[in-house]
């Protein structure tokens, strides 16, 4: 796996300890046929005046931003849904394609790598183009949630499972499906 390193002089200077730690030395995935993608601004030679902040996007459709949103760092993106880190707290955010509601995607850099891991150890068990058999994909996506919420479980408080038959993610006045979710549902329904 290609990993992207962003150096210290593109980083801005009040990121949080840890988070510069692990952009710095461990990196974030460049992969393409991974679940996340690395925004440009990790790219040098296609962002030479550093990462992409939360400045340069327009935020004014999203509701409960945290404070300092225009600081945000835009890291990439997990099924068209926008990941960025406040570099305060080093918490992950996600900014959902057509939906105004922030979430909290991860609590750090490490459980969100620990999650993109989890995919890839698990992918023989729900893409035919790995294994040609994936007869227990949803067994697959009940394994991952559980693994996903030992690890980091802010991200699934208060929400049912994609494949949830106590509630209708499809009803008219359902709320959006979290970005996690919707990738468990598809590797729940073996499209991943």
């Amino acid at each position: 796996m290609r990993l992207m390193r962003a150096s210290d002089d593109r980083l801005p200077s009040n990121l949080q300890g840890a988070t510069k730690s692990f952009l710095t030395g461990i990196g974030l995935p460049r992969v393409r046929s991974a679940w996340f993608l690395i925004d440009v601004g990790f790219i040098e030679s296609e962002s030479p005046d550093g990462l992409r902040l939360g400045r340069e996007i327009d935020l004014t459709p999203f509701e409960n931003l945290p404070e300092g949103a225009e600081n945000l760092i835009i890291l990439g993106e997990i099924l068209s849904d926008a990941v960025v880190l406040d570099p305060a707290s080093g918490t992950l955010y996600c900014l959902p394609d057509g939906h105004p509601e922030v979430r909290v995607l991860n609590q750090s850099l490490d459980t969100l790598a620990y999650f993109l891991y989890l995919l890839e150890v698990e992918r023989p068990n729900y893409d035919y183009d790995v294994s040609g058999d994936v007869s227990n994909s949803d067994g697959a996506a009940v394994h991952l949630r559980e693994l996903m919420i030992q690890a980091d479980p802010a991200p699934f408080e208060g929400v049912e499972p994609a494949w949830s038959e106590t509630f209708d993610w499809w009803a008219d006045d359902a709320p959006p499906m979290p970005t996690w979710e919707r990738v468990l549902h598809e590797v729940h329904e073996s499209i991943g």
